[in-house]
């Protein structure tokens, strides 16, 4: 998936993490995080849910955090900090933007993993992005 969107969305990321979510509480639920600099937290969820959210992790909140990362380290090259609500509205869109593209490539590849050297590229990803 990280191939498919390219180099400049994962540029500097050091780890992608899954983690377990020790005490799950059903009026906060915690997807995933950025975690400065370069690592991004995915946390597990109830395994009831599991299923549902497969996808929705891995299409909608590693995307998201993927904006994020993006971002940050788009801030740390220029030095331009963004309030949070603009960081929030960007991952959103940068998730919006890449999904249909990822998803298409993961469905043409019958769910195989994207190996670094491959020749699938997202082309529609909007410029200020790369």
């Amino acid at each position: 998936m990280l191939e498919v969107v390219g180099p400049a969305a994962w540029y500097g990321l050091r780890v992608i993490e899954l983690r377990q979510t020790e005490d799950f509480d059903r009026r906060s639920v915690l997807y995933g995080k950025t975690r400065a600099p370069g690592e991004i937290l995915l946390y597990e969820q109830p395994a009831r849910e599991a299923v549902r959210l497969r996808d929705f992790m891995r299409f909608d909140v590693l995307l998201h955090e993927l904006g994020h990362h993006l971002l940050q380290h788009r801030a740390r090259k220029v030095g331009n900090v963004q309030r949070r609500s603009d960081h929030e509205r960007f991952a959103d869109t940068f998730a919006a933007q890449c999904k249909p593209t990822v998803q298409a490539a993961l469905n043409a590849s019958r769910e195989q993993l994207y190996l670094p050297g491959s020749t699938t590229r997202l082309t529609n990803v909007p410029r200020q992005y790369t």
